[in-house]
């Protein structure tokens, strides 16, 4: 097993950043195969419900502060479509989370709030190659389609991962931004779509069929991190070989993929 802790967390973004809420969920799995829903709280604490400032101090502690070697998977875009690089001049992802920051300052307001100070988008429903691939996946800058919407979730974490990257420095390998292969002995924070993974654990015996469903989201994002870990696919995964030099090169200068989508 190449990493201590399989770490999925399920995100939102209602609500102000230091407010507590149950749709975002903390799960983690140890190579050992031990499974523990987090609570911001810690301890024996029966509270689950995380504020997004909260989510960012945990995963700041265990990248900048323990320094362990954990496997991230979160279930929002971390990047735009292409066409929104071109329109805004942007070079490349490190670029677009600078300029996401200033216009979308959400470690401080709320997405809502924020909304009415940025410039909208011209096609709201427009997506990602890797969401082209799913047959589900919505647009980010789609706030009007509620249902299974990942909009107020990306715009609400994407500041978010701009501090984590900036503070846990090569610690860090933010995929595919970083390279499509990690390197040894770092951590790895990904995207990853908990909808793809539901079906593959929801009859299995140790399924926490008494959490709520976000909470069995983060919990099934954890459990394939460690599964194709510990089978040895999850290299190949990363790999994602069978895109094409095109699509890889505009996933890994802007675009980023969703983990697992081939």
């Amino acid at each position: 097993m190449n990493w201590e802790r399989y770490i999925g967390i399920d995100y939102a973004g209602r609500g102000e950043p230091h407010e507590r809420t149950v749709g975002i969920q903390v799960v983690e799995i140890d190579r050992e195969g031990r499974v523990q829903r987090m609570s911001p709280l810690g301890g024996s604490a029966r509270s689950f419900s995380w504020s997004r400032q909260e989510v960012y101090t945990y995963l700041h502690t265990q990248l900048a502060v323990k320094k362990e070697q954990v496997i991230i998977g979160i279930d929002h875009n971390l990047s735009f479509p292409y066409s929104y690089f071109g329109e805004q001049g942007l070079r490349d992802w490190d670029d677009f989370l600078s300029h996401f920051v200033a216009l979308w300052p959400t470690r401080e307001q709320s997405v809502r709030a924020c909304r009415e100070q940025a410039p909208p988008y011209k096609n709201s429903t427009e997506l990602r190659i890797t969401e082209t691939y799913t047959a589900s996946a919505k647009s980010a800058w789609n706030f009007e389609q509620l249902t299974g919407a990942v909009s107020y979730s990306t715009h609400a974490g994407l500041p978010w991962i701009h501090a984590l990257r900036t503070e846990a420095g090569s610690g860090l390998h933010i995929w595919p931004f970083d390279g499509w292969r990690p390197p040894a002995g770092t951590s790895v924070l990904a995207e990853v779509y908990p909808a793809l993974l539901y079906q593959r654990y929801k009859h299995a015996d140790d399924f926490p069929r008494d959490w709520p469903r976000d909470a069995q989201d983060a919990y099934v994002i954890a459990a394939w991190l460690r599964e194709r870990d510990g089978n040895g696919t999850l290299a190949r995964y990363f790999a994602a070989d069978t895109l094409t030099a095109a699509e890889k090169a505009i996933a890994q200068r802007c675009e980023g993929w969703i983990l697992g989508v081939c």
